[in-house]
């Protein structure tokens, strides 16, 4: 008996849950990859169309010494971008390394204004002949500054304005209680520290123990030279336990010596003219 080819099927194969949940991830990420490159591109064409060029560029701020329309000029070639393509934290540094600007705050104002709120470095004192000092003893130049000729000199061929200015900080605070002011501070190529004061005499401090030494020309002058602020050329302040005062007239009384109990001796001795 002839064997029968048995016909054999196949069953066709079903996709299991598994499967399926695998296809709808893959068209879920299909479909969220082009709604992103449709988001880019929308957003794209919304930015370029927001990022209008900067027609308009304000300046605000008190102005003593920095010359506005040099300001202008340095913001103006420094613009690099539309209104929201600018990079502000990048122009915030190159503006402020202008010598005469402290500080600047930028903000962007629609449609296509830029405003930088200036504030201005203030002098605080002479460096040389023709630059300045600001609070921190970074120099500035200014031509043709008549009108800060009033302010205290400093000057040094050995320390550093940033010092110098420390240094002088620290001696104003020293000078303060006697009402003098420092018109003029020196440190010579010796070390040595010198003060030209407000009532035209000088103060000799020497290389060391400047502060302490300041303090006792400050007890010194309460006790009683003061009083001949007028008559006093010079004081040198080199002395271990007091100080010692030049007059400017002879006929000044020379002979009182004033001792303070509490403090190392202060003893006024004439000195050579």
């Amino acid at each position: 008996m002839a064997k029968r080819k048995q016909k054999k099927y196949r069953r066709k194969k079903v996709p299991t849950y598994l499967e399926f949940r695998e296809l709808i991830r893959s068209i879920k990420l299909l479909v969220g990859f082009a709604l992103l490159i449709t988001s880019i591109m929308v957003t794209g064409a919304g930015i370029k169309y927001l990022d209008k060029p900067l027609t308009n560029v304000v300046i605000s701020g008190k102005f003593s010494y920095l010359d506005q329309q040099v300001l202008i000029t340095l913001l103006t070639n420094e613009l690099r971008g539309g209104f929201l393509s600018l990079d502000l934290g990048e122009l915030k540094p190159i503006i402020e390394a202008h010598p005469w600007i402290r500080r600047v705050t930028l903000t962007r104002q629609w449609p296509s204004t830029l405003i930088a709120d200036v504030s201005e470095e203030v002098p605080i004192a002479r460096w040389g002949r023709q630059a300045f000092l600001n609070y921190q003893g970074k120099k500035l130049e200014l031509q043709h500054a008549r009108a800060l000729n009033s302010l205290p000199q400093l000057q040094s061929p050995v320390v550093s304005s940033e010092q110098m200015m420390q240094q002088y900080h620290a001696l104003t605070q020293q000078i303060a209680p006697t009402g003098l002011t420092i018109e003029r501070l020196v440190c010579d190529s010796d070390g040595q520290w010198l003060i030209s004061t407000s009532e035209g005499f000088e103060l000799i401090i020497g290389r060391n123990q400047i502060l302490h030494r300041m303090r006792r020309f400050a007890l010194a002058w309460d006790f009683g030279l003061g009083i001949r602020r007028q008559a006093i050329k010079r004081v040198d302040l080199r002395y271990p336990n007091g100080l010692a005062v030049s007059w400017k007239s002879e006929s000044s009384d020379l002979s009182e010596t004033r001792i303070i109990s509490y403090v190392p001796p202060v003893s006024l001795v004439r000195r050579p003219a």
